[in-house]
């Protein structure tokens, strides 16, 4: 349902309330009004009766016999009221004090009529009704229904007895018609329906054409968001006078649709970013593929190696022990092929280390205690290398004062710490500084060695990760590639920033230990 059908639905159910509730509030007010009005000539009717068939029961009483006892006294009055006719003719006149009232009843104890308005009542059973002020005192709901209904006639009565008889002779009945009240309160309905109705029409045209007027600016906004969404930021020109607000909104539209433009500008950036990222990860995702090949291959091909080399190695022993005193000649040539061997030794084992699967046994870590540790261990070698060693933590304050752990392998975690200061070390051949730091950032907790060395060049930084890439003479080039291995077996990332002469900063972060109250 669009915003104007609301609004128009909207006022016209307003007015239609209004209009009910103050129908309502009229035609309480018109009920009440014709209520009273025929209480009041109704009781006005029976009392004037009553006093009426009293004077001409004094009047003809002269003209009988003085009874004796209140039975002949009764019986005598039944007489009068019935015989005379000028007690009819006084009912009949008496209809005219309302138009409620359609009959005025006379009738004696055994409530049979004696008189009345209607002369074929005469000689019937006086009928029961209900009381018309209890009816005018009812609820408004139910007298509307009732005289919509067509309810049964009213009546209001009055009783005429002998002063020392507690029993009266006469009931003096006037019945008040529910059809002549309905009559005159119809005319006043159609009245108001007709007022009603216009009312609702009158409204429903306005709202219609107010509607039109105040959705104008709107629907201008509408037309503004919708070449918003289709990309066109400029402005339009506006093809009428606006309101001041409605102004400014479609001004702040206009603001946000280049906004929007900025952002979408951005976001498109953004993704190529991601690309460019998602495709650096697929071509790490590809190395970690091939390094978890060559891996296999080279501790089939180390196991197969070692084996030789130890029944070379033991066999070389031998034969020194059997040459007894050689020539010197002889024995430095076996001393080579000896050294030749364990060193080739240690390249199998450093393979085997590398390839063999790893056990990883989680615990919770202090980070920051364990790179103390390993700061400690390598300060006697770094003073003999003239490397200053320095140390910073700046934890997150929490309440449980555990800020630094992690859940990890410190045995892993160790090693891989210690590889990047030994690397700090050799890069730094004249001496130098290394600084250490730990620290909490949000959900992670973060590791720098960094050093002021001559720092790694620039072609030379996509390879360092690279399993058995090494610039040093003696190197295995396995040192780099066991870190990362370590720290991605924590979940965790790795990365490095370097400037030529000015040295490098290595840095490893992984997810903070989370502890629940």
């Amino acid at each position: 349902m669009s915003l104007r059908v609301r609004l128009v639905v909207l006022t016209v159910a307003l007015v239609a309330l209004v209009a009910v509730a103050l129908s309502a509030l009229y035609l309480n007010t018109l009920v009440n009004s014709l209520a009273v009005d025929a209480t009041r000539s109704s009781e006005l009717a029976s009392q004037q009766v009553n006093a009426f068939v009293a004077d001409e029961i004094n009047r003809h009483a002269q003209e009988y016999e003085t009874p004796v006892g209140i039975g002949e006294t009764k019986a005598l009055w039944r007489e009068i009221v019935a015989s005379d006719p000028e007690i009819s003719s006084m009912l009949e006149k008496m209809m005219a004090l309302s138009p409620a009232i359609v009959e005025i009843n006379v009738a004696g104890e055994t409530r049979q009529i004696l008189a009345s308005s209607n002369p074929s009542r005469v000689g019937q059973t006086l009928a029961p009704l209900e009381n018309l002020a209890t009816w005018r005192n009812a609820r408004f709901l139910r007298r509307v229904l009732d005289l919509i209904a067509r309810r049964p006639d009213y009546e209001v009565t009055a009783k005429l007895g002998i002063a020392s008889d507690p029993q009266p002779v006469f009931s003096i009945q006037v019945v008040a018609s529910s059809v002549l009240l309905r009559s005159a309160l119809l005319p006043q309905i159609e009245t108001l329906a007709l007022v009603s109705g216009g009312a609702l029409l009158v409204s429903l045209l306005l709202t219609v054409l107010a509607t039109n007027r105040v959705l104008r600016p709107v629907k201008r906004i509408e037309a503004t968001i919708d070449r918003i969404a289709q990309g066109n930021f400029g402005t339009e020109e506006s093809r009428g006078e606006l309101a001041k607000e409605f102004a400014t909104v479609e001004s702040k539209l206009t603001l946000l649709g280049q906004q929007y433009r900025g952002v979408r500008e951005d976001a498109t950036v953004l993704r190529h970013s991601l690309d460019v990222m998602v495709e650096r990860m697929a071509s790490q995702l590809d190395v970690a593929t091939r390094l978890a090949a060559i891996s296999r291959i080279t501790g089939g091909v180390a196991h197969e190696i070692k084996n030789p080399l130890n029944a070379i190695a033991l066999r070389l022993d031998l034969l020194r022990a059997r040459l007894g005193a050689p020539e010197e000649e002889l024995l430095g040539e076996i001393d080579i092929l000896s050294n030749e061997v364990r060193r080739l030794d240690r390249v199998v084992k450093t393979f085997l280390d590398f390839s063999r699967p790893v056990d990883v046994k989680l615990a919770e870590v202090d980070l920051e205690a364990l790179a103390r540790e390993v700061l400690v261990l390598m300060t006697p070698q770094a003073r003999l290398a003239r490397i200053e060693m320095q140390f910073t933590a700046l934890p997150e304050p929490l309440l449980d004062g555990r800020s630094m752990f992690i859940r990890g392998d410190s045995d892993l975690l160790k090693q891989a710490i210690l590889n990047l200061i030994n690397n700090a070390m050799e890069a730094m051949k004249n001496g130098g500084n290394i600084r250490v730091s730990v620290e909490r950032v949000g959900e992670a907790v973060t590791v720098e060695v960094a050093d002021n060395g001559p720092g790694i060049p620039p072609e030379l930084r996509d390879k360092v990760f690279q399993l058995y890439f090494t610039t040093k003479q003696r190197g295995s080039g396995i040192g780099l590639a066991m870190i990362y291995r370590a720290v991605q077996l924590h979940n965790g990332t790795v990365d490095f920033a370097s400037e030529n002469g000015r040295g490098t900063t290595f840095r490893l972060q992984f997810p903070a230990l989370v502890r629940h109250a």
